[in-house]
């Protein structure tokens, strides 16, 4: 790789980097998060993170626990070695949404909660119930979804 390149591909990651921001995650998390993205293996060390971003370990620390909280994210540690890594997951879009079901189920059941409280015939009720409604119809649709982008997976790994 060139240094033309390596200058291009920072370039990228930082304004990558800006969209995950400008989505709602915390800055330095999208610094990372873009990091491991732009790199083949996907994987890094606290280490190499901090080099390639030019931040202390701390910032790393901090960003990388909150990547993994949101599933983005896995660590690990090389077998045989005291070396931690960062690992973005294979499929790092289809796994963070197939993994979102525990937390819409959480709301779902949360609004129904609410509902009990505060009875339809509220206005703070019926906003309940079209959380609760709008949940579940969400739950569905993601499965359907994530079905079929399975399916579109395999049909492309199939193809060659």
């Amino acid at each position: 790789m060139t240094r033309a390149n390596e200058g291009a591909i920072a370039d990228f990651r930082e304004r990558f980097a800006q969209i995950m921001v400008e989505s709602g995650m915390p800055r330095m998390a999208s610094r990372v998060y873009a990091a491991l993205l732009v790199t083949d293996s996907g994987k890094l060390s606290a280490a190499e993170l901090a080099e390639r971003l030019g931040v202390g370990a701390s910032a790393i620390s901090g960003a990388v626990k909150y990547l993994v909280q949101v599933r983005l994210v896995e660590r690990g540690r090389e077998p045989g070695t005291r070396h931690d890594f960062c690992r973005i997951h294979e499929h790092t879009w289809s796994h963070f949404v197939s993994q979102s079901d525990p937390m819409l189920v959480r709301i779902q059941a949360g609004a129904d909660e609410g509902i009990a409280v505060l009875d339809l015939d509220s206005p703070a009720g019926r906003r309940l119930d079209e959380t609760r409604r709008f949940f579940a119809f969400m739950r569905e649709e993601i499965k359907r979804s994530m079905e079929k982008w399975r399916r579109l997976q395999a049909a492309e790994r199939e193809a060659g």
